[in-house]
């Protein structure tokens, strides 16, 4: 019976609990009798003994309530009798023990630990119950979701049938009308390339036939110019000459706009110097400004390199527009072109050009609109100083691709500074400009000029070729100073003057110093001036050795200082024969001994041609076509020094003349293409037959003169 007994078997009310536990406690603490006395005073117990008297429960009640702790025994001294609290079962548990000392005997602690593990056994059953009654709530629950589940997983099922029939649907429509469209768009694309084709050769047609016809207006215009003429004469010719030149502008400018326009604007990268550029550029401005007091100045950075990599032609062509528009809108004061060195890396270098002037400057709210296509700051601005209003637009796109920017600060009245950065790639030509010269380093310079900007640029440029100035911007203090160093023993070598100055003109003080008792009476001056007027002669009669248009680049005035030093020892007087040294004179004996071979076929531009460098002292021989000229030069390849070759020409263009003399060995004569045609890869078809350079017609006498500078007797 015993062995079959559980002590964990279910119990259906707290009375069955009470039995329950006698029962378990009679096998756990057999000495022992135990009884249960419920809140009903109902007594249960585990034996036949009798129940402690009322006097004992009373006082071991009482003895519970005060301790207040479950499974914890206590008893009275004066009697045998313990008790424990069963507050689950809503009971006292009274229990005595056949020992003495029923409170401290061992099976006291046996039944409080009894009834601590029925409790807990109690507990557990409650708990499985809850367990069982949450388990069967979650599986009711689970079922119902389960069969929603399939309910949503079948009409997912359908929706997705639906889906992809309506994807089949949508791709077999889709895939036809792919296929529609792009029969449409490739008979789209080969009219478009159809027509970019004929556009190109309108455009280049066009471009050719225009420029062919300009170059005689303009160029014998030009020459008609330097023949003698009455005053009407003149007048008529030189409107001939801005008009023509205004068209050949206006073409240039939409034939650009329109490369732009159609992303067909490239670059090339060709090695050149971008002071000589910036030169130029200053060269060409400065007859627009002519009769204007406004002074020219170019200032170069000292870190800029004798060479870069990169587009010299559209380089030059923002520095020229810029710098042109900045003479537009400029009436006195200053243009200044200043070019400096912002970035550099072991690849590339970035240029930074600010054009500064002292105009009439810019609305602040119109900086930005201005370098909209077809938009200047003001309406009327187009009637008052003309244009397309292309220019800025075309120079924004061309620094952009360049890697650079173009924008510009203003403030209205004051005048504008514009800037433009280039990003260009590092020349593989290792040449660093020389600055000093044996013959000028220690020499002393007095500079005579009121204007600031002018000084600091030329006292910047001596004092790196190791020359030591003196700068005035007052020309009363002249004498003064001169007499003042004649007197502590360091005269000056030369003095640089400006011929337009406020108080007294340099042509006045050149007369004063060498009718004066000054010992240093007889150096040579060096005028410097903005002027484009012919006053060479003028300055000579006075006593100038040598003159200079502002600005000249630093080769220039170094050489031309050099030649004028060389003869100061000399008396100079206002009756001397000796000739003027001048920026032409340095160059003057070699350009005589230089013979050109004229390769052309139109006899107009033969004329113009061979008028324009004959009059300038070149040797001029003149071939009909590509393949006279291949026999010509060959058969006495000696005899010439370059060669400026047409492209478009009977029996032989230039493109394959240049290939038949470069297969026949002539390598280092220079070949330079002189053609109508300046279209998009024009330049590079001339490069890749072997030409060294490319010209423009119609021919202006200054682009070609710098051309055969550069390639013939450049002064760097």
């Amino acid at each position: 019976m015993a062995e079959n007994f559980s002590i964990f078997d279910k119990v259906a009310s707290y009375q069955q609990e009470i039995n329950e536990l006698l029962q378990m406690l009679s096998f756990s603490a057999p000495d022992c009798f135990c009884i249960c006395i419920d809140q009903n005073e109902q007594q249960h117990t585990n034996g036949n003994a009798p129940p402690p008297p009322d006097t004992v429960i009373i006082q071991l009640q009482t003895l519970l309530q005060e301790n207040n702790e479950s499974f914890k025994a206590v008893g009275i001294k004066e009697n045998e009798w313990c008790a424990i609290a069963l507050p689950e079962m809503q009971s006292n548990l009274f229990f005595v023990s056949s020992s003495l000392d029923t409170l401290h005997s061992p099976s006291t602690k046996i039944i409080s630990l009894s009834c601590k593990l029925f409790s807990s056994y109690q507990k557990t059953i409650s708990g499985e119950k809850k367990l069982g009654i949450l388990k069967r709530q979650f599986d009711r629950k689970f079922s119902v979701l389960e069969q929603k589940y399939q309910v949503i997983l079948e009409e997912n099922e359908k929706s997705y049938r639906i889906i992809q029939e309506q994807q089949e649907n949508y791709s077999k429509t889709l895939q036809t009308e792919i296929k529609i469209q792009t029969k449409k768009l490739r008979e789209a694309k080969s009219a478009a390339e159809a027509a970019s084709v004929a556009k190109s050769q309108f455009l280049a047609s066009m471009s050719h036939e225009i420029r062919t016809p300009m170059n005689g207006v303009i160029g014998f215009t030009e020459m008609l110019l330097s023949s003698k003429l009455d005053e009407e004469q003149r007048d008529s010719a030189e409107t001939i000459k801005r008009s023509g030149e205004a068209l050949l502008g206006l073409i240039n400018d939409i034939l650009d706009f329109s490369k732009v326009e159609a992303g067909q604007m490239s670059l090339e990268y060709i090695d050149f110097d971008p002071e000589i550029t910036a030169h130029d550029v200053c060269d060409l401005v400065r007859p627009r400004v002519a009769g204007k007091p406004i002074e020219v100045l170019c200032r170069i950075d000292d870190n800029l390199p004798a060479n870069v990599s990169g587009d010299p032609g559209r380089f030059r062509q923002v520095l020229i527009n810029l710098l042109g528009n900045s003479a537009k809108f400029t009436e006195k004061g200053e243009l200044e072109l200043t070019i400096n060195v912002e970035e550099e890396d072991e690849k590339s270098i970035t240029l930074h050009c600010l054009i500064r002037d002292t105009g009439i400057g810019i609305d602040p709210t119109k900086c930005e609109s201005i370098f909209e296509a077809f938009k200047q700051e003001d309406g009327t601005t187009t009637r008052r100083y003309g244009g397309t209003g292309l220019g800025l637009s075309i120079c924004r796109k061309i620094a952009n691709l360049m890697n650079g920017r173009v924008w510009v600060e203003s403030v209205q009245g004051e005048g504008s500074t514009f800037h433009f950065t280039a990003k260009m790639r590092k020349s593989t030509i290792s040449r660093a400009k020389t600055l000093k010269q044996l013959d000028l380093e220690g020499t002393r310079m007095l500079i005579v000029d009121d204007n600031a900007a002018n000084n600091d640029i030329l006292q910047h440029l001596l004092r790196n070729a190791g020359i030591i100035t003196t700068a005035l911007f007052d020309e009363t203090k002249a004498m003064e100073t001169l007499a003042a160093a004649d007197e502590c023993g360091e005269p000056f070598d030369l003095a640089i003057i400006d011929l337009q100055m406020p108080t007294i003109s340099g042509f006045e003080l050149a007369k004063m110093i060498r009718g004066s008792n000054l010992k240093s009476n007889n150096i040579p001056f060096l005028a410097y001036t903005s002027s484009t007027e012919k006053i060479a002669k003028k300055c000579k009669d006075v006593g100038f050795s040598a003159f200079l248009n502002k600005p000249a680049r630093r080769s220039i005035l170094l050489r031309t200082l050099s030649r004028t030093l060389g003869n100061g020892t000399e008396e100079i007087t206002s009756k001397s024969e000796k000739k003027l040294v001048t920026q032409y004179s340095v160059r003057e004996e070699i350009k005589q001994s230089i013979r050109i071979l004229l390769v052309e076929d139109n006899l107009v531009n033969q004329k113009l041609a061979n008028m324009i460098l004959t009059k300038a002292g070149y040797n001029v021989e003149i071939a009909g076509n590509g393949k006279i000229a291949v026999d010509v030069f060959s058969s006495n390849p000696e005899k010439f020094d370059i060669i400026l070759m047409d492209v478009q020409m009977p029996e032989m263009d230039g493109y394959e003349a240049t290939r038949q003399i470069r297969k026949l060995g002539f390598t280092d004569i220079p070949i330079l293409a002189m053609t109508a045609n300046a279209m998009k890869g024009d330049r590079e078809l001339c490069l890749e037959a072997g030409m060294n350079d490319y010209i423009t017609k119609p021919i202006k006498r200054d682009i070609v003169f710098d051309m055969l500078d550069k390639w013939l007797c450049s002064t760097n």
